[in-house]
């Protein structure tokens, strides 16, 4: 455990989108790391097999396995009311969220609403009931997956774009409301990340596969990143887990750059 801060014994996390990247990862470093595991998907064949391949790294861990689809409004409730009922509930990561090449016009609308709702209402949602246990405490920790398309804006990903950006204000701003009750907020905020996320169906994967190698993170370098600062005495409420992607933003935010979108979706530097 990176300094300041330890788990007790038996602290539960729990990880929304465990079944693949991230939230894989999220669970097998939180595991090392001595915390039993609440772990959230649709896939459960996938998420059976994590809880084995953890188990036969930490046989004392407790893992529990919560199929959900948080799209699903009765499918979230239920998460939520397990949430609140953990008292050790000592970690939440809400990562559960997916993208899709969209041109909001003539995209359809319930499906850009569907995206809303995993993105924004659940993590809202399951942050408030991981706040219950958590505050009686006085001791937690909330990571929400944002992205670097947070700072962002461009052609054909408006609710993916927004979304994001609502889930970094929404996390810097709970994190000054609790952090007085002795529970931390984070936004990770990762760029391009070898998960698996851009080979959907909904993704168009040949387009990212353009994207030079140096631009790439790896996922287990990116949970690393965000556990290090999440478990720091004083960590910030914003993680972007790599130089490169903090210089962006950083030329981003300046006054003598503005970004364009452009129709074929990418963007152009105007001075």
């Amino acid at each position: 455990m990176s300094s300041g801060i330890s788990p007790t014994a038996r602290s539960f996390a729990a990880i929304t989108g465990a079944s693949s990247g991230l939230g894989r990862d999220y669970a097998l470093q939180l595991a090392d790391k001595g915390f039993d595991l609440l772990l959230v998907a649709r896939r459960v064949p996938l998420l059976e097999a994590l809880k084995v391949e953890i188990q036969a790294r930490h046989a004392d861990a407790a893992v529990e396995i919560f199929p959900a689809d948080l799209a699903d409004p009765g499918q979230l409730k239920g998460l939520e009311t397990r949430l609140a009922q953990i008292e050790n509930l000592e970690v939440l990561v809400n990562n559960a969220g997916y993208g899709f090449e969209s041109v909001t016009p003539f995209e359809d609308i319930e499906r850009e609403c569907q995206m809303i709702h995993v993105h924004i209402i659940a993590s809202v949602r399951l942050a408030h009931a991981a706040l219950r246990p958590m505050l009686r405490r006085k001791r937690g920790f909330i990571v929400n997956v944002s992205s670097v398309a947070a700072f962002m804006h461009g052609a054909d990903c408006a609710q993916y774009a927004a979304t994001k950006a609502y889930l970094l204000s929404f996390s810097k701003c709970l994190h000054e409301d609790v952090r007085a009750h002795g529970v931390r907020v984070q936004a990770l905020c990762p760029g391009l990340t070898r998960t698996g996320f851009h080979s959907t169906p909904l993704m168009d994967a040949a387009k990212y596969r353009k994207f030079p190698g140096f631009l790439w993170l790896e996922s287990g370098r990116v949970v690393r990143e965000s556990l290090r600062m999440l478990f720091r005495r004083n960590g910030g409420a914003v993680c972007i887990p790599s130089w490169r992607y903090r210089f962006f933003v950083a030329l981003m935010a300046t006054p003598l750059f503005s970004w364009v979108p452009l129709k074929n979706g990418t963007t152009r530097k105007t001075p």
